[in-house]
């Protein structure tokens, strides 16, 4: 499928957003190869790759982080000029017409298109790029010159840039503050027809190679020296012709090599063997596997189809599974978040590769077991004598959150983390991942809660707090943090019990020395869980005071006051019942057990009446509970809501990145929403619905080695198995076999 939009000055950042080349390891903006033009926030970005700069407290007290951690921007290979006559080609002139840019999603390549009506002729400018599926590192740059009418000399500079800063925005909290320079020129040279620089960060001491070969159809050569290298080409072009640069980049980083130079010599001439045609068959290759084993297929008025199929792509862009990189706020589409990893990978990233793709949520749940040491020290930091607390943003494991209020105070991180251990443990009956890693995990984030939690008149409470909502801070018993806390004690318990039945426990017992009054322990701290309900509102509280606090009119605020925390104190927010996002509503949908019908309904609609939806977790969250309680109305337009969100720029944002959170957020209400796809400890159920307008659907998924089929058209439903061993499941209700 391919996406088209036209660009002009006053979406370049946007653009940039929308059609960057990545691969989960490696992403580049899609910024103007001529240069810097204003309005864009050009950069190239590698997973987990970072610096470290200092974090200024007005008022420091004691455990508040005194550093951060913040994603690099990476050496520049994105630029490649032309020069026709003396004069520059520039896309924001106005004698460039026919402006096109677009994205393929079974091809991988984004192509930016115009004519340039330049006093001698007309040209056809084609710029188009791909970053390797096939060999990660790689990023591929081509530019096509073709002269309709042209006749007279043509000039070509392609460069290599390591003198790059990372963008800023001092108004806006969810971009860094200031202009950062990440990096220093360790060395450079030219071998023949390769250019190289190795860069090194300031503070994180990290070092990253960007080789580039480049192969032109007019004569020249790489130039200069320092941070800046430059191939040069020169020639003339006659009406009918064609000139082609071909540019195969290469990015290295010492998080995954001890030497990022020779590592790119060595990428680099697998690169060459293969050539870019070849790279090119095998990206559309590989998108075709991807296309068959994960896409959905559904039957709807557009955009919906266009947007479910842009928004898994973008899924698959972002994220890492190599153990070392998880998925940012904003994947690998820019510097939104400064690149940090939030409980959004868990939550609403995650099961898309769960459930798809379970070797990349494997390699999700490695980056989490990586950080285990360092999330220990963060729970003695906060005076924890044990356990783990994972932070509530990082990118290595540090604590990112200078606001603890609506960062570190939101403990469910570790809830969060555990549950999508759980779930793979569950959807893939991986219990020998469990054994090496994922039991430490559960363990450790279960100790956390008996920890911070304790006794009360029969109850386990969980005091001072901050649940999903960042407008409602620091107060007892949240009730998605209880209930997600739950589910982490029972499922240590339950994993626990697992690994002594199969006679695996060893590694875990060494590792944790847990002990099995601790294991009791934890189921005796679920069962007492504090989960309240109003009798007189018949919903579910979202902690123990947000009833209790005045209502904000907030329907009747200016639009331009949206979103609330950039224009309205902390604490004007904090004293009234408003929420920023999904909080209750996503407990009972995650957690459906823990309300019965009526109460999820009656809170699903007190909550809505509450929830501004400022942030762009939330409304795929009510879209997907809505489909669960059968409001299916209001399901299918918060889903496509949330489809279309980047797509449409809704929040105004997208020029930053990515919301990664939504994207996955369309594919949850697909699965758990509408096809009502669940894994717990009775196995798999599905409950498929279809909105009012939809023909039909159908989505792809895998269960414990097996790969199914679910097919929705009309009133009907069929599960089918396309390949493994037969499977047992609940269909609408139904015990059957699927075979």
């Amino acid at each position: 499928m391919k996406i088209t939009r036209t660009w002009n000055r006053d979406n370049i950042a946007q653009i940039e957003t929308l059609f960057h080349t990545a691969n989960g390891y490696l992403g580049v903006r899609n910024a103007p190869e001529e240069g810097h033009v204003p309005g864009s926030i050009r950069g190239a970005y590698i997973n987990a790759f970072h610096e470290i700069v200092d974090i200024h407290h007005g008022e420091k007290l004691y455990g508040f982080p005194e550093t951060k951690q913040t994603i690099a921007n990476v050496p520049d290979a994105q630029t490649v000029r032309l020069v026709l006559n003396g004069r520059a080609y520039s896309m924001l002139s106005d004698e460039t017409v026919d402006r096109e840019q677009t994205v393929d999603t079974e091809t991988g390549l984004a192509v930016r298109s115009s004519v340039w009506m330049h006093p001698d002729g007309a040209l056809r400018v084609t710029y188009t790029r791909m970053a390797s599926f096939e060999i990660p590192n790689l990023f591929l740059l081509r530019l096509r010159v073709e002269s309709v009418d042209y006749d007279g000399e043509i000039a070509i500079e392609s460069t290599v840039n390591g003198d790059v800063t990372n963008y800023a925005d001092a108004d806006d909290p969810r971009v860094a503050a200031e202009p950062l320079r990440c990096l220093s020129l360790v060395s450079s040279c030219v071998e023949e027809d390769e250019a190289m620089v190795v860069c090194r960060t300031l503070r994180s001491g990290l070092t990253v190679a960007c080789r580039a070969m480049q192969g032109c159809s007019l004569p020249g050569s790489w130039e200069g020296e320092g941070a800046l290298l430059c191939g040069r080409y020169e020639g003339r072009l006659h009406p009918g012709e064609c000139v082609k640069l071909n540019k195969l980049v290469v990015y290295t980083d010492s998080l995954r090599c001890e030497d990022p130079a020779e590592e790119s010599r060595r990428v680099m001439r697998e690169a060459r063997t293969l050539g870019g045609y070849e790279l090119m068959r095998r990206q559309k290759k590989y998108l075709d596997g991807w296309q068959e084993r994960t896409m959905p297929r559904l039957a709807a008025p557009q955009p919906l189809p266009e947007a479910l199929e842009y928004d898994l792509y973008q899924l698959l862009q972002s994220t890492g599974s190599d153990g070392v990189g998880s998925v940012a706020a904003k994947g690998l589409s820019g510097e939104g978040y400064e690149g940090h990893v939030f409980w959004d990978s868990e939550v609403y990233v995650f099961p898309y590769f769960l459930w798809t793709q379970p070797e990349k949520a494997r390699g999700m749940l490695e980056y989490r077991w990586r950080l285990l040491p360092a999330a220990r020290e963060n729970a003695r930091t906060l005076g924890m004598q044990k356990g783990a607390l994972f932070p509530w943003r990082t990118i290595s494991g540090g604590e990112c959150s200078a606001f603890f209020p609506a960062g570190t105070a939101q403990y469910h991180i570790d809830a969060d983390i555990a549950y999508a251990f759980l779930q793979y443990w569950r959807v893939t009956g991986d219990l020998a991942f469990m054994a090496e890693k994922g039991a430490e995990v559960l363990v450790e984030t279960a100790r956390m809660w008996l920890e911070l939690g304790h006794m009360q008149d029969g109850e386990f409470r969980i005091d001072c707090v901050t649940g999903p909502d960042e407008y409602t801070c620091c107060v007892n018993n949240n009730f998605y943090t209880n209930a997600a806390a739950q589910y982490n004690l029972r499922g240590a318990a339950a994993v626990m019990r697992a690994l002594h039945g199969a006679d695996l426990a060893e590694r875990v017992l060494a590792a944790t020395g847990v002990t099995a009054e601790e294991e009791a322990a934890f189921e005796a701290a679920a069962d007492a869980m504090r989960l309240p309900r109003d009798a007189r509102l018949g919903i579910s509280p979202q902690d123990d005071s947000f009833l209790q606090k005045k209502p904000l009119d907030w329907k009747a605020l200016p639009r331009t006051d949206f979103p609330l925390l950039l224009h309205y104190h902390p604490l004007f927010l904090y004293r009234h019942q408003i929420c920023k996002q999904a909080d209750t509503v996503l407990a009972h949908l995650l957690f459906p057990e823990t309300a019965e019908k009526d109460t999820q309904k009656k809170s699903y609609d007190y909550y809505d009446a509450v929830t501004t939806h400022d942030s762009s977790l939330s409304v795929c969250v009510f879209a997907t509970q809505a489909a669960r309680l059968g409001d299916l109305a209001r399901a299918a337009q918060g889903f496509e809501a949330t489809a279309t969100l980047d797509l449409m720029d809704t929040h105004g944002n997208t020029r930053d990145g990515l919301h990664t959170a939504s994207l996955g957020g369309t594919y949850l209400a697909m699965l758990r929403g509408f096809a009502g796809i669940r894994a717990e400890d009775g196995g798999l159920s599905v409950d498929p619905v279809l909105p009012e307008g939809w023909d039909g659907y159908e989505l792809p998924f895998e269960y414990k080695g097996s790969r199914l089929l679910l097919q929705v058209r009309g009133g009907e439903a069929r599960l089918s198995l396309r390949e493994g061993d037969p499977v047992d499941a609940v269909v609408r209700g139904e015990k059957c076999r699927i075979c």
